[in-house]
C-alpha cells in the first residue's frame, strides 16, 4: 500500500445535493481500474441545498474520500485552488460534480502521464450534451479566441476533466476565473499537453451553477494570462513596449511641429501640438506603470501569498494511507 496516492481527484461542488450519492458511487466503481491508489477531494463551494450533509454521509466506508467546505460561495477557481492545496497525489485531476463527466475516463487520461508521454492531459467533449445556443456555441467561440490569443491548440479548455503532473500546479496562483487557463500556465513552464476525447452526458439534475454569466470575466482573465505568461516576471517590458510605441509617435509629432515652425515658419496653432503632448504623456504613464508593476511583482515574489477562500470544515484527511485503493 502506497502512503501517497497516485491520483488526487479534485471536484468542486455547489448545490449538487441530488448528484452527490451517484457521483461518489460512480467514482468508487472507477477507482479499481486506475493504475494506482487514489484520493477524491470534494470541495463544497458554500452550498445551501444540503450538499455538505450528503457529502458527510458519503464518507462512511470510503477511506479514499476527503471533503472541504467553504464558509460561502467563492467560485469554481477558488474551489480548485483549495483542492490543489489539499492534494497529496503525484497526479492531480479535476472533474465536475454534475455527473456529466464520466469517472471511467480517468484511467485513459492517466495513461499518457504514467507512460511519460505527457505532463498534462485535457479532456475534449467532442460530442457535448448541452444546449447548443446557450452553452455549446459560446464555448466554441471562447475556445477559438483562446487558441488564437494564447496559441494553445486545444479544442475544449472549458472541459473540467483534466489530469496534471503535480509539479505543474504547485506554484500556480489562481484568481478570478483562471482555472480554465491552468493548461496555459503549465505550457509556459514547458509541460507537454495531450488532448483526449472523453464522454459527456446530459445533466440529470438541476441547472449549471457555473454558467455563461462569467464570460466577461473570462475575457479579462484571458488578457491577464497572456500578460503573466509572457511578462510575468518582467512587467516593465510589457509596459515599456507600449511606452516606446507612444514615444515614437510623439517624436514624429514633435518633428512635424518643428518642421512647421523652423522650416516653414508657420506659428499658428495646430492640433499636432496637442497630439504630441498627449502621446508623450501616455508614454510617461506607461513607463511609470511598468516601474510600479515591476516593484509589485518583486514584492509579491518576496512575500507569502494569501488565498481567496475560507475553509470551515475538513473531513477525511486524517485517514490518508488507509485503504486508498478503494
Amino acid at each position: 500500500m502506497s502512503a501517497r496516492p497516485l491520483l488526487s481527484l479534485v471536484i468542486p461542488v455547489y448545490n449538487e445535493a441530488e448528484s452527490v450519492d451517484d457521483l461518489v458511487g460512480e467514482i468508487g466503481e472507477a477507482i479499481p481500474a486506475l493504475p494506482g491508489p487514489a484520493e477524491v477531494i470534494l470541495i463544497d463551494d458554500g452550498s445551501t441545498d444540503g450538499s455538505w450533509e450528503r457529502i458527510s454521509a458519503a464518507m462512511s466506508g470510503r477511506p479514499w474520500l476527503r471533503a472541504i467546505r467553504f464558509l460561502g460561495n467563492q467560485g469554481q477557481t477558488a474551489a480548485i485552488s483549495a483542492g490543489i492545496d489539499a492534494a497529496s497525489g503525484e497526479l492531480i485531476g479535476f472533474m465536475d460534480a454534475d455527473l456529466q463527466n464520466d469517472p471511467r475516463d480517468l484511467a485513459a487520461l492517466i495513461e499518457p502521464l504514467i507512460e511519460g508521454r505527457a505532463d498534462v492531459v485535457c479532456g475534449w467533449r467532442a460530442r457535448r450534451k448541452d444546449k447548443a445556443l446557450s452553452r455549446v456555441l459560446p464555448s466554441v467561440f471562447a475556445n477559438w479566441l483562446i487558441r488564437i490569443f494564447l496559441d494553445l491548440r486545444l479544442h475544449d479548455l472549458g472541459c473540467t476533466l483534466k489530469v496534471f503532473r503535480r509539479a505543474y500546479l504547485e506554484d500556480v496562483s489562481l484568481l478570478g476565473e483562471m482555472h480554465r487557463f491552468i493548461p496555459a500556465y503549465a505550457r509556459a513552464q514547458g509541460a507537454r499537453i495531450v488532448e483526449m476525447e472523453v464522454s459527456h452526458r446530459e445533466r440529470r439534475f438541476g441547472e449549471s451553477k457555473y454558467g455563461l454569466t462569467r464570460i466577461y470575466k473570462v475575457l479579462i482573465d484571458l488578457v491577464t494570462v497572456k500578460m503573466l505568461n509572457t511578462y510575468g516576471t518582467k512587467p516593465a517590458y510589457f509596459f515599456g513596449k507600449i511606452g516606446i510605441f507612444f514615444a515614437a509617435f510623439g517624436s514624429l509629432a514633435l518633428a512635424i511641429v518643428a518642421w512647421r515652425v523652423l522650416i516653414l515658419g508657420r506659428t499658428e496653432a495646430t492640433p499636432m501640438v496637442f497630439i504630441m503632448l498627449l502621446l508623450f504623456t501616455a508614454s510617461l504613464i506607461c513607463f511609470m506603470s511598468g516601474l510600479l508593476a515591476e516593484i509589485n511583482i518583486r514584492v509579491l515574489h518576496a512575500t507569502a501569498g494569501t488565498r481567496p477562500f475560507k475553509v470551515v470544515d475538513r473531513i477525511g484527511f486524517d485517514r490518508r494511507g488507509e485503504g486508498e485503493e478503494g
